[in-house]
């Protein structure tokens, strides 16, 4: 039987990209180094989902048609099994932050804390891609959107803070990236991915700190 990969949209920008070697280790070998996510990052995921949810997609960004933001969709999603160029199966299994439900179609948002940059349209491509093939592609038990005609990252940047009250607050910047949608560009992406963790393992990434530590051993 052959195997069937599972990739998670958010592994892509935030491993994949980063240390190749430890990449594959943790894809080939089960071997992760777990780092403690602050959990501040979280009580903003929550708050900013609280304050969009059932609002208005201009709060976004103008240049979004009418729709209302969805924040409220808490299932994994799980796609149907697909082929790579190469016919290799995989599927994809993930969450997302914000969708927008318009009259005839759909748009999938992903929340980011950090700093504004076009440069973040490159570095969360991939992961906006999966989340559409996810849901106009859905294996059972999951939900169908389609079609997904936008795709974006919202960024939000502490700025300032400013008194309200008399108590401290943050004022955040926004701003809202569209990323194109190509299909053709995702599957090439994955059969590169799976390329990687079918071939010899990687050398060390010099800079990074698990490989520094790997090599000491």
């Amino acid at each position: 039987m052959n195997k069937i990969y599972t990739f998670s949209p958010s592994e892509f920008a935030f491993n994949y990209a980063g240390c190749k070697r430890c990449y594959y280790d943790q894809k080939v070998h089960n071997i992760k180094v777990s780092l403690p996510f602050p959990s501040i990052f979280s009580k903003l995921d929550i708050l900013q989902k609280n304050y969009y949810h059932n609002k208005s997609s201009a709060l976004i960004s103008k240049d979004l048609e009418e729709g209302t933001i969805k924040t409220d969709y808490a299932k994994t999603q799980k796609s149907k099994i697909f082929e790579d160029e190469k016919g290799r199966k995989y599927y994809l299994n993930g969450r997302i932050d914000a969708y927008v439900k318009h009259k005839d179609f759909y748009s999938i948002i992903d929340f980011k804390v950090t700093d504004i940059n076009q440069k973040k349209i490159d570095t969360y491509s991939t992961q906006l891609l999966a989340y559409a093939l996810m849901f106009e592609y859905p294996g059972e038990n999951s939900e169908k959107f389609t079609p997904v005609k936008n795709l974006g990252i919202f960024c939000f940047e502490p700025d300032a803070i400013i008194e309200h009250n008399h108590e401290p607050n943050f004022k955040m910047r926004t701003q809202y990236y569209p990323i194109q949608r190509n299909d053709k560009k995702m599957f090439s992406f994955m059969t590169e991915v799976i390329d990687l963790l079918e071939g010899k393992p990687p050398t060390s990434d010099p800079k990074c700190t698990v490989c520094k530590v790997r090599n000491l051993i």
